[in-house]
């Protein structure tokens, strides 16, 4: 059949800006109870399926899928973003051709959720010789071909702290020039949208094929990748 599907985001919705397939930067979601129930939204693209006359009038998605898989909206945001990890890097350097590093990572979400394929890369100078890596979880590995430390954890829960400890050899150089430390950089999946963007419901109507909301199996699943996630030493 041709089912159609409606849903709501993050509770009632109220549009400062009226759009058609986007949405200019005063566009605003916002919640009614307040918290982490609303969202401000720099900008927004839906597909050509969604009806754009419910989602102004109704505050609600509704659209006819097509098949297969496909991306119903993409939106972007740049205000109260939740960060799930803090990493907090401390370098020393021990004359010319020592250098002492530990890097911090905590995680700021809630206990009972699990981080994924979590990677720090921590930068070594280009004239590193040796590494030598203690963590107390994970695995490190002194990498040369990238001049790094690849930091690799499978699971991290919520409200946790991670540490890494590193020794950096140097071998000396002529070179006056001080070391320009590039950023740590993070890769990482948790089970929930940073942003805020929430489901509040979904339901599925298809009145010709006689069946209704409540004859549906509904899943939705929400992934947060890392994208660009950098702290300076």
């Amino acid at each position: 059949g041709m089912p159609e599907c409606k849903f709501g985001i993050n509770d009632k919705v109220l549009m400062e800006s009226k759009g058609k397939s986007s949405l200019d930067d005063s566009a605003r979601v916002t919640g009614s109870s307040g918290s982490k129930t609303s969202i401000a939204i720099d900008d927004c693209q839906f597909h050509q399926c969604v009806k754009l006359s419910k989602f102004e009038t109704e505050h609600s998605i509704s659209f006819i899928p097509p098949d297969g898989e496909f991306e119903l909206m993409r939106y972007r945001t740049t205000k109260d973003i939740s960060l799930p990890f803090r990493v907090i890097p401390l370098v020393r350097e021990v004359g010319r051709q020592k250098m002492e590093v530990k890097v911090v990572v905590k995680s700021n979400f809630k206990p009972s959720l699990l981080a994924q394929k979590v990677e720090v890369r921590i930068p070594t100078p280009l004239n590193t010789s040796g590494v030598q890596v203690i963590c107390m979880k994970g695995k490190a590995k002194y990498k040369a071909s990238e001049n790094a430390i690849v930091w690799k954890i499978k699971r991290m829960g919520g409200m946790k702290e991670c540490q890494l400890s590193a020794e950096i050899e140097l071998l000396a150089t002529n070179d006056k020039k001080k070391w320009t430390r590039p950023p740590i950089s993070m890769n990482f999946e948790v089970p929930f949208a940073p942003s805020g963007f929430k489901v509040r419901y979904l339901k599925v109507f298809e009145s010709k094929m006689n069946y209704s909301d409540h004859d549906v199996i509904k899943w939705v699943r929400y992934i947060g990748r890392s994208g660009l996630y950098e702290t300076r030493c």
